[in-house]
């Protein structure tokens, strides 16, 4: 905050004395701030006191040395600290301006300089009056100025920051909504060009991102990294400033990534506190606030990444920001805080007791310290109950968990009934009861505790959605484990609990971050798991329609946003045309932002990025996604717009068959089979369990990984061979695949199979089926599944579901309500584009030349083609072919990649067509994609019911069939499987009518199954993978 001093205008050629050493005292005074000196500053401190002294009280100079007097007291304060130079500085102000009339010039700058003492006072003291009177000084000051004053912005900017500072004191919202007005004038008061331009836009970010805090509006927090931004880029790297604007900056950006998990906002915010770190030397009073500002950082992305080196720097940092900070300073009980929270993570990792003590004991003495009104009181008492808990686990002292329930109730009484961080600690809270539940010190209200503590955090609307949806799924659980100890019926019940929980899922997994931020995000698993905790519940009370509903909620949610932007608006349009323009246009620019690449930290970028990137346009768009979408849902007959579709409406998806929807949970397993009419046929499946689930998963993954089969890198000269993923070594041992063939036979499709046989009388042509299953079943091959008999000549007959039914696969219900491809016999043929990459310089070591071959196989087939070989295959080419073409086929190399499934691609010519890049696409027009490459529907096993394929990809880009391989295929296979499938393809298209691409690649499947030598039915791994997605 700015002081102002006043000079001295001698009216004679020989002042008195008392000018003389009113001179001298501003020229030491300069001097001072120029070099440092404190004796220099003595003198000043000297030669205006004796001015002072000699002073007539009716001289008009005595006032302006009083000032300046106070000025070199403040000066000798902040190095010194002597308590008795404050309270003479506040008493010299007081005197000041009892002294000056309002119409002085100089009024305004002498109360400014009083509040600031005052708020210096009060930051030392915590003295309320302080604070208040401050406020009440600044408010004087500015209605002195007129706008057209250069003082006047920074008399704003001041009255706006006393203001912040009350509201953290008081906790009145009414102080933060005056302050960003007031900082909001000062911006616009002060030219671009102006010095101070920088620290009034630092200001009225701060204050956004203040409000952010407390109601948790996300435009808030937009808005702060938006203005800090401006602030960071007006400022020259060489002035004082400059570090406190990098380190604000970020900030922000380390609060959106804490609310919307994109790895890019935190790596940009280390980038910019290690330079404000680098920039700013250890005597400088801010070097501890800048160092814990970078440990939280670093805290934050060892979260992420679980990289020990991130924790083990941010707990240096901390420990010297502790150790810079003085006893009595103002901040000291948060540099001790946050050093609580980094030994508690460390706890975490180590499990040394001795991080856990320290923790404990930075938090209760950071707690003694900070003043009993503080902003920041309930969240340190929350991490001190949160340490209490942990301790009370690993030493079973019931007095710690005591202490815990203690604190954890101050913290939710302290805390603002409208703090967006209320759900968290009110969750918390309701956990912490159902320790105490759990445990031989149980309390008669401990069960009406945590209900009402979970059923508050879930309806509070101004917190993160996650903690809501997450006590909605404890309130959910405590009924089923304790429904013994309801004495009244509770308020909400199980399936009312599970429901609120499904609502939150499309809030947690936010719009405005790429696509790729979605995927990593921790909201996605939480998501997983309470959806299929849901729908176990569901299925329990009978509710199978509901359960259907509830999985679909949950599944594939990215691909569901990316659909839901591409949805028609129709009814929209001729009702209310501007705004289905304007959704419109707003989901073209999310569908735009969607693919966009994250910001790359590296040990030699120290300067900072441009902060007004891509990200910040795509946030903005969402939340006025989100705001269009309740605006028309208010409208009449538009109520249930782009809603999640009910059971009545996910039956459209089985017009060529059932779809049987399987959940797997650790309780129980069950199919539950969707018809035509609506109707959900239950089949238990009492021997199956997640856990055999997974042990299948893992062991089918490990024989596919020890041959090569789900190789990371076509390119990778390790793989050379004539795998298009991979090298086989060897023939891998039938028994292994017959056991899990026989496996998924016995625990899932037999079961399911004994009843949809019964749906459908006997026919000519075998029924159709679709798949849509979770959890570590979404990687085993269900459409293989079967007895295999290791000699078919002995007799042994076999028992497979391709005897029963013509398998497909779907990742959600909803791909599969799209109209079906009709022909004509005399209408035109589909337009084919056919890409072959036998020699891709991007996988110049793994060679398939089998592909030239198969695109010679798919042209003699289809009637109407056009052919990309080689050095035609380039990634704009396809992409302009997949375009004007119904059909496309792809024989090329193809990779899934598990460290970022979104990185996932088909090799081309010039370098990866990504499944980022696909889904920036849409083919309305498109109707069938054969994937004839490697691991196109293999998936991310850490995000199952997502789907993260590129078969996946290609149907929600606008294809209607894929034909896509669950692990590597063989060069020599691949060419056999495709001339049957175009055979069954082109007569299907002469007869005319609907065209089943399904029952084709039924067919190429059987046949490769039959034929004798390699690809005979006992080389499970060569014809298995073949797999069809969508209609």
């Amino acid at each position: 905050m700015e002081q102002y001093a006043e000079s001295s205008e001698p009216d004679s050629n020989e002042p008195p004395l008392y000018k003389e050493l009113w001179i001298l005292g501003q020229q030491s005074y300069d001097q001072y701030e120029t070099q440092g000196n404190l004796k220099v500053l003595e003198c000043a401190i000297r030669s205006y006191r004796l001015a002072m002294e000699l002073a007539e009280d009716d001289d008009p100079n005595k006032v302006a040395i009083i000032n300046n007097l106070g000025m070199s007291l403040s000066a000798r304060f902040e190095c010194i600290g002597e308590p008795q130079d404050s309270e003479e500085i506040i008493f010299l102000g007081q005197l000041a301006n009892a002294l000056t009339p309002d119409d002085s010039p100089a009024k305004h700058s002498r109360l400014c300089n009083l509040a600031v003492s005052l708020i210096s006072r009060f930051e030392r003291e915590g003295r309320a009056e302080d604070l208040e009177e401050a406020a009440s000084l600044w408010t004087h000051a500015a209605t002195l100025v007129p706008d057209c004053h250069a003082h006047k912005p920074g008399l704003l900017n001041n009255l706006g920051n006393s203001l912040v500072r009350r509201f953290e004191h008081s906790g009145n919202t009414n102080d933060l909504e005056k302050a960003i007005e007031l900082h909001t004038r000062a911006v616009e008061l002060t030219p671009e060009d102006h010095p101070n331009k920088p620290m009034w836009l630092d200001n009225l970010g701060s204050s956004h991102e203040r409000r952010y805090g407390r109601l948790g509006t996300l435009e808030d927090l937009e808005r702060a990294i938006a203005l800090k931004s401006r602030s960071v880029d007006l400022t020259p790297d060489g002035q004082p400033n400059k570090p406190a604007y990098l380190t604000n900056a970020g900030i922000s950006l380390q609060a959106r990534f804490k609310r919307l998990g994109d790895p890019a906002d935190l790596e940009r915010a280390i980038v910019l506190q290690a330079r404000a770190v680098e920039l700013t030397s250890n005597s400088h009073p801010e070097k501890p606030a800048l160092l814990s500002n970078l440990a939280n950082s670093l805290q934050d992305r060892y979260g992420r990444t679980g990289a020990a080196k991130d924790l083990e720097e941010a707990i240096a940092h901390q420990t010297q920001a502790v150790e810079l900070t003085a006893d009595g300073h103002p901040d000291k009980h948060t540099q001790l805080n946050n050093l609580g929270g980094q030994l508690h993570i460390r706890f975490g990792r180590s499990g040394s007791l001795d991080d856990l003590d320290q923790a404990i004991t930075h938090f209760t003495n950071s707690l003694a310290l900070i003043p009993e009104n503080h902003h920041s009181k309930p969240s340190w008492l929350h991490n001190l109950s949160k340490s209490l808990e942990e301790r009370f686990r690993q030493v079973g002292d019931v007095s710690d968990l005591e202490e815990a329930l203690k604190f954890s109730t101050q913290s939710v009484e302290l805390l603002p009934a409208n703090h967006a961080d209320r759900a968290a600690i009110l969750r918390f809270s309701g956990l912490l009861s159902v320790v105490r539940l759990r445990s031989a010190h149980t309390h008669a209200d401990d069960v009406t505790r945590a209900m009402k503590a979970f059923l508050e955090a879930m309806q509070h609307s101004t917190s993160h959605p996650l903690q809501r949806l997450q006590a909605s799924s404890h309130y959910a659980e405590l009924l089923t484990e304790f429904s013994h100890l309801f004495i009244t019926p509770p308020q909400l019940t199980l399936l009312e609990a599970w429901k609120h929980a499904i609502s939150l899922v499309p809030q947690c997994i936010w719009l405005g971050n790429n696509v790729r931020g979605r995927y990593t995000s921790d909201e996605l698993s939480a998501v997983r798991v309470a959806v299929n905790n849901a729908a176990t519940a569901a299925i329990k009370a009978g509710e199978y329609g509901l359960a259907i509903e509830w999985l679909e909620a949950g599944r594939a949610v990215v691909w569901s946003q990316v659909l839901q932007l591409r949805t028609p608006l129709d009814s929209l349009q001729q009702f209310h045309p501007q705004l289905a323009d304007r959704l419109r246009h707003v989901s073209q620019a999310l569908q735009l932002a969607a693919s966009g690449s994250p910001f790359v930290s590296t040990k030699s970028q120290l300067t900072p990025p441009s902060l007004d990137a891509q990200p910040q346009s795509s946030h903005s768009y969402a939340l006025e996604y989100d705001k269009l979408l309740t605006r028309i849902r208010e409208l009449e007959g538009f109520k249930d717009f782009l809603q999640p579709k009910t059971l009545s409406q996910l039956a459209g998806a089985c017009t060529s068959g059932p779809v049987v929807v399987i959940n797997v949970h650790e309780s129980r397993c069950d199919a539950l089979v969707l018809c035509r009419a609506g109707d959900v046929i239950h089949i238990p499946l009492p021997e199956l369990s997640l856990s055999r689930a997974m042990a299948t998963q893992k062991y089918l993954w490990d024989l596919l990984r020890a041959k090569r089969f789900l190789s990371r890198c076509r390119g990778d000269p390790q793989d050379e061979g004539d795998e298009r993923g991979g090298r086989v070594t060897e023939m891998e041992p039938p028994d292994m695949m017959r056991k899990v063939l026989a496996d998924l036979w016995n625990w899932v499709v037999k079961p399911i199979m004994d009843v949809v046989c019964t749906l459908k009388p006997p026919s000519a042509t075998l029924p159709h089926i679709t798949w849509c299953p979770t959890g570590p079943l979404v990687f085993l091959p269900l459409h293989a599944a079967g007895i295999y008999p290791k000699n078919e000549r002995a007799g042994t007959p076999s028992q497979t579901i391709m005897d029963l039914a013509v398998s497909s696969y779907t990742p959600t219900l909803e791909a599969l309500l799209k109209p079906r491809a009709q022909v004509t016999p005399d209408g035109q043929d589909p337009q084919v584009l056919i890409v072959s990459q036998p020699t891709s310089p991007y996988a110049i070591n793994n060679p398939i030349p089998g592909t030239t071959t198969e695109a010679a196989i798919v042209m003699s087939l289809v009637r109407e083609s056009k052919t990309l070989d080689d050095a035609d295959g380039t990634i704009q080419a396809v992409l302009e072919g997949m375009a004007t073409h119904e059909w496309v086929h792809l024989a090329c190399h193809g990779t899934q990649n598990h460290a970022d499934p979104t990185n996932s691609a088909f090799i081309l010519y010039d370098g990866r067509l990504t499944l980022a890049e696909l889904m920036s696409h849409h083919l309305p027009n498109a109707d069938l994609a054969v994937l004839s490459a490697c691991q196109t529907a293999t998936g991310d096993e850490k995000l199952p019911e997502e789907a993260v394929h590129l078969a996946a990809g290609m149907l929600n880009i606008g294809y209607k069939s894929v034909i896509g391989t669950m692990w590597s295929i063989s060069d020599y296979v691949a060419p056999e499987v495709m001339r049957v499938f175009y055979t069954v393809m082109a007569e299907q298209v002469k007869a005319g009518g609907e065209l089943q691409p399904a029952y084709a690649l039924h067919e190429a499947t059987k046949a490769l199954r039959s034929s004798s030598g390699r690809g005979g039915m006992n080389d499970f791994l060569r014809w298995v993978p073949f797999v069809h997605f969508g209609l």
